[in-house]
């Protein structure tokens, strides 16, 4: 059996759920960046239009081109700012939420939804220290005369990503939300509707209610991933399934691993598993210090944990069975993340 992501669907609708619960009655909006982290956008977007979502976000066109080309009537915003012709034109052809982050890209958007005969539905996007998404807070104004004055553009939203730096004071968080909210403000003083109003992921606006505004974005604590984790009752979402291919006996002072530098002490019964790095399996760790990594690596077999021994290769890897009962053909299992598993690894849906 070749290795298979298996995404467990009911998990997440339970995460969505809670995830709602916490939001209170403000809406959420999916954020399925990285190919929903990993467990493959288009499939998830259409569980979630199925369970009611009407909106969801992603973080690059190609995202939103390919899940607009199979998941019809779900509203898909586009977080990272385009200016450029052809994507532009992209975005308008999908009918995609553009998020403009320029009056340069504004213009754009205008003028080619003219050429194009289309609307160009748009959100104002305001950077907050990373220097990558839209306006400075104080030209908010600005933007918002430039949108004014341009035809065929639909102002649906004013939205700010915040930057990661930690746990911050609540004092912090609430001057977040006042200089933003400034911003908005200075939308509205042009006589513009802001649409949807949203700032924050679903950690930072459980840390701070004040942040919740007009929709509260979540992206890796859906897939029970992110910093709220369990705790919360959020379960994870994806595993890695393979089988055992070979069995065999190593005796003591064998070596072991894709570089050979783990010597067994005693003879050990091993299982080969066909599944390594190329898959995405273990690449977090630092490959060089592979024989000095404290943590140990295990699987799941039969219902035991035993230990893979030995560096991980690329297409293989050793794991300890002698004392399992298992045999070749036996479902291995992985606990990983499965944003490092490749794109061409088959996802289940069950």
């Amino acid at each position: 059996m070749d290795m298979k992501l298996m995404v467990q669907t009911e998990r997440i609708l339970t995460n969505l759920r809670i995830l709602q619960k916490q939001a209170g009655s403000t809406p959420l909006i999916p954020v399925l960046e990285a190919n929903a982290l990993g467990l493959g956008d288009v499939e998830i977007a259409k569980l979630l239009q199925e369970a009611g979502v009407g909106t969801i976000a992603v973080a690059r066109l190609e995202e939103a081109v390919r899940i607009a080309d199979t998941v019809r009537g779900l509203d898909i915003l586009l977080l990272t700012p385009y200016s450029g012709e052809d994507d532009v034109a992209a975005i308008l052809q999908y009918d995609i939420i553009g998020a403009v982050g320029s009056n340069d890209a504004a213009v754009l958007f205008s003028s080619l939804s003219r050429k194009m005969r289309c609307r160009a539905r748009v959100q104002l996007c305001f950077d907050f220290g990373m220097g990558r998404f839209g306006y400075a807070l104080q030209d908010a104004g600005k933007a918002a005369q430039t949108i004014k004055h341009l035809e065929n553009v639909e102002l649906t939203g004013v939205f700010t990503i915040l930057p990661d730096t930690g746990k911050a004071s609540e004092s912090h968080r609430l001057q977040q939300v006042k200089d933003f909210q400034r911003a908005v403000a200075a939308v509205q003083r042009e006589g513009l509707k802001p649409g949807i109003v949203h700032m924050a992921d679903s950690y930072q606006a459980l840390q701070c209610k004040e942040m919740r505004l007009g929709a509260v974005r979540t992206s890796a604590d859906l897939f029970g991933r992110g910093p709220l984790k369990e705790r919360h009752g959020l379960k994870k979402v994806g595993r890695a399934v393979s089988n055992v291919c070979d069995l065999k006996w190593l005796t003591a002072g064998s070596t072991v691993g894709d570089d050979a530098r783990v010597r067994l002490r005693k003879a050990t019964r091993v299982a080969v598993v066909p599944s390594g790095r190329a898959d995405g399996l273990f690449t977090e760790m630092p490959v060089s210090r592979f024989p000095f990594f404290r943590k140990k690596l295990t699987c799941e077999i039969n219902g035991k944990r035993p230990v893979i021994i030995g560096r991980p290769g690329l297409t293989s890897l050793t794991v300890d069975v002698t004392d399992i009962d298992c045999a070749p053909g036996d479902i291995v299992s992985f606990d990983t993340d499965p944003v490092h598993i490749s794109a061409f690894i088959r996802r289940n849906y069950v």
